[in-house]
């Protein structure tokens, strides 16, 4: 009987050893958890005031604690790209990507990175992909990327369809109207030029750099009236500016 009784109270001492163990690693789980997340809400006040040094340093404790959360690191990788620290900021949006593969919100951010990197078809090649990822919710804006990423690279002909296929989605898009218009100038093609120049300042008649570059276009189809018209018209607009003193450059050579 007695040896009965020692071996239960020692049973017991084991169960409470346990549970003991196992509330204090819950315990101890939990805030770890909360730290990081306080760190990440952290950052993005500070990203939302566009301090990006002390958003990086909370960022850097929040995953640290946490580095398998694929949010953490793609908030991270856009902090560095802020920063202007491409090859970190490309690290860490593609251990996002590791963490969560194919999400078109990431994929995205880091296409927009090789655009800066001037990584012309690795920006192209992501930006398509977006583009036909049925659950990314701005389809346009990838396909502008899309347009530009080529425009970029030369390869005039894959932005003028990338630019295109905006305007099939939404024909006002004034910005796909400006590139476009852009590309066929590049290309040579002035009057396709002109036509989505001219449909872009219907749409928005105070941007300087469209209405210069409509100025440009009607001199190359000899049409000298009407670029001095646009380029008269920038020059008041934007007076004491570069778009200002480019403008008088032009309307100089007119005269």
């Amino acid at each position: 009987m007695v040896e009965v009784l020692g071996m239960f109270k020692y049973f017991m001492c084991v169960v409470t050893l346990l549970i003991v163990l196992m509330s204090t690693g819950c315990t101890s789980g939990r805030p770890a958890v909360d730290m990081a997340r306080s760190h990440y809400k952290m950052a993005q006040s500070h990203v939302a005031m566009q301090d990006y040094s002390n958003a990086l340093r909370e960022m850097l404790q929040a995953v640290k604690i946490k580095p398998k959360d694929p949010d953490y690191q793609m908030t991270l990788a856009t902090i560095y790209f802020e920063k202007k620290a491409y090859l970190l900021s490309e690290q860490h949006y593609k251990k996002s990507l590791q963490l969560r593969p194919d999400d078109p919100t990431t994929q995205n951010n880091l296409a927009a990175l090789y655009l800066n990197m001037q990584r012309w078809d690795d920006a192209a090649r992501l930006f398509r992909k977006v583009a036909d990822n049925l659950l990314f919710r701005h389809q346009t804006r990838a396909l502008i990327g899309l347009g530009v990423a080529n425009y970029r690279g030369e390869h005039h002909q894959r932005a003028v369809l990338a630019f295109n296929e905006v305007l099939q989605l939404a024909p006002g898009n004034t910005t796909a109207l400006s590139w476009l218009g852009n590309t066929y100038y590049t290309m040579g093609k002035f009057q396709l030029a002109r036509q989505r120049l001219e449909e872009a300042l219907q749409i928005v008649p105070n941007n300087n750099n469209v209405r210069l570059l409509l100025g440009q276009t009607y001199m190359q189809l000899d049409k000298s009236e009407a670029a001095a018209e646009a380029f008269r018209e920038v020059a008041n607009r934007a007076d004491g500016t570069a778009q200002g003193v480019k403008a008088r450059e032009y309307l100089q050579l007119l005269n």
